[in-house]
């Protein structure tokens, strides 16, 4: 389907000047005067050595107009240190292993494995490239030293990551417990929250760092000589909540 549609083929190409280009994939990002927005977001991440490196990567590059489209507020949110799991997540969602030019994608490649490990799927419509269902490439093939870049108009937002067993885990704690909270029985969230961060914490088969594990069984340890229920509840959720926020436990945990 897509070669045979090349002749409508409407993003533009770059100029063949740039197909020599020896400049790697975070400068050419710098020099190309529409991804200010982009280089200071890779910054953040400190991706720009991983992306200056050899590949070859394809790079499907949101203009800055198109996080303009997420809001000022929110693109500042994402910028922040604490932030950063969650932008080098988004950022590695537009990053492919491999040159993919505009000949391979109209060839057809439909679908392409990120350095996030989600998928990004392609389709031509009318004439235009799509990644996923509305974000159009508007331009294409402008060559790196270790890849090559196509400017995209929307930034693509990945799917959420799988919960590991810990976390799942946790998760259900919550369910059970902020009810039983609101409901006026601090005594028995308490419990569902000490039973749940118990069988975590005391057993090192879930995959969390073993530092980690020992901190924060110390913290449950206290908690438990805690005379108020009310107490014991909060503390017991504030611990599960460092749990849940921290990406390094959650993700290796393996159950």
């Amino acid at each position: 389907m897509f070669s045979t549609l090349f002749a409508s083929f409407a993003f533009t190409v770059a100029e063949p000047g740039a197909l020599q280009n020896t400049a790697s994939i975070p400068e050419v990002a710098v020099a190309s005067k529409r991804l200010d927005t982009l280089v200071a977001a890779v910054k953040a991440a400190g991706l720009v050595d991983a992306l200056a490196g050899d590949g070859p990567f394809t790079v499907f590059a949101p203009t800055d107009a198109a996080f303009g489209r997420l809001g000022e507020e929110a693109l500042q949110a994402l910028l922040q240190p604490e932030a950063k799991p969650v932008l080098t997540r988004i950022l590695t969602h537009h990053v492919v292993a491999g040159r993919f030019d505009a000949n391979r994608i109209l060839s057809g490649e439909t679908s392409l494995k990120t350095l996030a490990g989600t998928t990004l799927e392609l389709d031509l419509v009318r004439g235009r490239v799509f990644v996923g269902e509305d974000v159009v490439v508007e331009s294409t093939d402008v060559f790196a030293s270790n890849g090559v870049v196509h400017l995209i108009d929307r930034v693509l937002m990945p799917p959420p990551p799988p919960m590991s067993p810990c976390q799942a885990f946790l998760e259900r704690a919550l369910r059970r417990g902020v009810p039983l909270y609101n409901e006026g029985d601090p005594i028995g969230c308490a419990a569902v929250y000490a039973t749940a961060l118990d069988a975590v914490l005391n057993t090192n088969n879930w995959g969390i760092p073993e530092k980690a594990r020992k901190r924060l069984l110390g913290e449950f340890n206290r908690v438990v000589d805690m005379h108020e229920a009310r107490d014991q509840a909060w503390a017991y959720r504030e611990i599960i909540d460092t749990m849940l926020t921290s990406q390094d436990m959650m993700m290796t945990s393996t159950g």
